[in-house]
């Protein structure tokens, strides 16, 4: 019987969404139709990333058109 214990550090990322001013958005209603940009901060990774992959539903969508692909 091995009786050893281990200690374990999972690192996890934090995301928050913000506005145009830079401050984090928990609930914000937009008018059906309206155009809107979101901005993704991500920090406390280990190793970053070079891109954010942004879904709505399970569609995958474009950040390379004006509209995402919606």
């Amino acid at each position: 019987f091995d009786d050893r214990r281990y200690s374990f550090h999972v690192p996890v990322p934090k995301v928050e969404i913000v506005d145009e001013r830079g401050e984090a958005i928990p609930d914000k209603f937009y008018k059906a139709g309206s155009t809107i940009e979101l901005k993704c901060v991500i920090s406390q990774v280990p190793q970053p990333s070079s891109y954010v992959t942004w879904k709505h539903g399970q569609r995958m969508l474009n950040y390379d058109t004006s509209r995402g692909g919606i």
